[in-house]
């Protein structure tokens, strides 16, 4: 018997083609962390290197730019996410399930990285052409199937709620505390579809409604020609592009001056959220105050209109770039829910019949943020709904306020 040291086994060997599949899929997953946190204009080639722990070398070896690798990801598993989330909700909507399943409600209340990615994407795919293409495709195709699966029930009636989950997950950043009830949403929001009818107008259809971007009223002329020219270069380029040397193009003055206004570009952009916000709710709640029977009906259709028309793109956009960049900058995301939260106080504040957040009016409250998100995020990536017949949406929207309204006192038929 031979003695000596014990025998080590050799170390197996890699070959060329596995290392690289290897530092693929290290790159994939760094891409799409950075994707779901940082977004499209967080994906600098350097970033997802440092990300993955590796040398800039692999990544330009693979890639000429950013959108390179959005464009890899979406046509990867974030299509395949936007349809699931889809997916998942048509199933729900169009069947008899008591209640959305739960990986589609723990993705609207905590998304996970391929969820946050498919709606940083939808947010930002015009800025980049090829992205922009791809994701119009995969849109169209989404919303396509929905019109043939639901022979009974109006796409504009079931719409919200198919689309709901893109919204909400946006939104679930934005809240102050506690998740909407989105189970709750849901299943009355189903109801509704089905009961929802189109009625003729006795006049002419709704006009859509002209949304320009928000006016700022400080008082300081000074600091409102800020605010405006960083709202329309937002609108444009986004807001990690929006430089000083863009924004006081846009105003008609050196930038230097703005600092006799304000301290920093976030602080204008705090401004510009602010306005953003209170437009957003004086249009879909404070407009409707007082309105009543065919005059409310008919708002309710000229503000779906609005929202989808192309005539108010620069404003979708701003609410787009604005909504992402809130995600990643925490001033921006303070002041996002400072007028979430003030706005969700005077509206327990207006019903002494309920609080808390099963309140009624707040599922619909809820429900309608979410739903004007996501029908800002799709609109952006295709025109397919700009010849939608909305007036089922309008007797959807007027059932589900009933509907919200009789819930707690447990009225669910």
């Amino acid at each position: 018997m031979r003695h000596g040291s014990p025998s080590t086994e050799a170390p197996k060997r890699v070959s060329r083609a596995q290392r690289t599949k290897e530092v693929q899929a290290d790159i994939s997953a760094a891409a799409l962390k950075l994707l779901g946190t940082k977004g499209v204009d967080g994906l600098a080639l350097t970033k997802i290197a440092s990300e993955a722990g590796m040398s800039n070398g692999p990544l330009y070896g693979r890639y000429d730019s950013p959108e390179d690798v959005a464009l890899e990801l979406w046509e990867g598993p974030i299509r395949d996410r936007f349809h699931l989330l889809l997916d998942e909700a048509t199933r729900f909507a169009l069947g008899d399930a008591p209640e959305p399943s739960e990986w589609l409600l723990a993705e609207m209340t905590h998304p996970s990285a391929e969820s946050l990615a498919v709606v940083e994407t939808l947010a930002v795919a015009r800025r980049y052409p090829m992205l922009a293409e791809s994701v119009r495709t995969e849109v169209e195709s989404a919303l396509g199937k929905i019109r043939p699966e639901s022979p009974t029930i109006a796409f504009s009636a079931i719409y919200p709620w198919v689309t709901l989950p893109l919204g909400a997950i946006i939104y679930s950043g934005m809240l102050p505390s506690n998740s909407p009830p989105w189970s709750e949403a849901l299943r009355l929001g189903r109801q509704a579809a089905i009961e929802a009818t189109g009625p003729e107008f006795a006049g002419s259809p709704p006009e859509p409604i002209e949304l320009s971007l928000p006016i700022p009223d400080s008082g300081d002329l000074g600091l409102d020609q800020f605010v405006t020219a960083v709202m329309n270069v937002v609108a444009r380029v986004g807001y990690e592009k929006t430089t000083a040397q863009r924004v006081a193009r846009a105003a008609g003055h050196s930038f230097s001056s703005a600092y006799t206004h304000v301290g920093s570009k976030d602080e204008l952009m705090t401004f510009a959220i602010t306005a953003m916000i209170d437009q957003i709710i004086m249009t879909g709640d404070l407009s409707f105050l007082g309105l009543t029977g065919e005059a409310r009906f008919r708002a309710m259709i000229a503000l779906e209109l609005g929202l989808v028309s192309d005539k108010n793109r620069a404003l979708r956009q701003l609410r787009a770039e604005s909504l992402i960049a809130a995600r990643h900058h925490d001033d921006l995301g303070d002041a996002l829910r400072t007028r979430f939260t003030e706005s969700i106080a005077h509206i327990q504040a207006s019903d002494i019949e309920g609080t808390g957040t099963n309140h009624p009016a707040l599922t619909f409250w809820h429900a309608a943020r979410a739903h004007g998100i996501a029908s800002v995020l799709l609109s952006m990536n295709t025109p397919s709904l700009d010849d939608v017949d909305w007036t089922p949406f309008g007797t959807m929207v007027n059932e589900f306020t009933r509907l919200t309204a009789t819930s707690k006192d447990g009225l669910h038929r």
